[in-house]
């Protein structure tokens, strides 16, 4: 290439950049209207857009901003549709998922009952989708996973109806935890893991539990990818198990947080029958 060329190109590339991103600015200047959902929702997209434009993705940056814009005058979109993006079966199939549950939390009252942590779990729904999409900064795509089920644990658990006070209300119980164990490279329960299921079953249906938590981990002995896969196996064998025993599906909230959330710590690749496990957490 000669050195006229080279200098056209770099010219070019310049001016495509700088047709990007520009959203951003407009979105920062808003002035925020609306429930509180809605400007809780603006302040997430805002840092969204911000943290894609300082990676130089000013096309994501531009669509979050355009979100932020709507949310700041009053009027949030819906979580955008799996299918906005392109995504492997795999990555589409678990998503679908979780904005399943996301519009049914929405539909039973979370944004007006908890608009700051319904607003985290749309945007941290949009950013998992985006950073799937690209699908190479798998820290990334776990951060953004990560804290959209901390957040739909939130306001799925959270009751929705307001009962009058009682007289003499009771105390409060203590969360109750559970834990199950696996084989390596196994989402099966085996005779133990089903008593321990037993257990669970049987303190969530002599009480009153808000929520149940069914978390899947795994050791760090495989890749991060198949480890979200397989403790997300785990978790639904686990949540499966817990239905056949009785317990009302709809008090459930499934996830997995994979290798990253490691009960015994151990280097990269190593394996370890304390990490191979699913967490029942019985909320009251």
């Amino acid at each position: 290439m000669t050195i006229r060329k080279l200098a056209i190109a770099i010219a070019i590339a310049g001016l495509v950049g700088a047709c990007g991103g520009m959203r951003l600015q407009d979105a920062e200047t808003a002035s925020p209207t609306g429930d509180a959902f809605s400007k809780a929702l603006y302040g997430e997209y805002i840092a969204l857009s911000k943290a894609e434009y300082g990676e130089g993705d000013y096309e994501d940056s531009d669509v979050f901003a355009d979100r932020a814009i709507a949310a700041a005058a009053g009027t949030p979109r819906i979580p955008e549709a799996v299918g906005d993006r392109k995504q492997t079966p795999a990555a589409a199939k678990a998503l679908e998922a979780a904005r399943s549950r996301l519009i049914v939390a929405f539909g039973q009252g979370a944004r007006a009952d908890n608009p700051a942590a319904s607003a985290k779990a749309q945007a941290m729904y949009e950013c998992w989708a985006q950073e799937q999409e690209e699908n190479f900064q798998t820290d990334h795509i776990d951060a953004c996973r990560i804290a959209f089920f901390t957040a739909l644990a939130e306001i799925e658990t959270k009751p929705m109806a307001r009962p009058a006070p009682a007289p003499a209300p009771m105390a409060k119980m203590a969360p109750e935890t559970y834990t199950v164990y696996f084989a390596f490279n196994s989402a099966a329960l085996d005779s133990r893991a089903n008593g321990v299921v037993a257990r669970a079953a049987a303190a969530a249906k002599s009480g009153k539990p808000s929520g149940i938590a069914v978390i899947g981990h795994t050791d760090r002995s495989g890749t991060n990818n198949y480890n979200s896969e397989l403790a997300e196996k785990r978790a639904n064998a686990v949540a499966d198990a817990l239905r056949g025993a009785g317990v009302s599906g709809r008090l459930m909230t499934i996830g997995s947080l994979g290798e990253n959330a490691p009960a015994v710590s151990t280097p990269d690749g190593t394996r370890e029958a304390g990490n191979r496990r699913v967490v029942i957490t019985i909320r009251y």
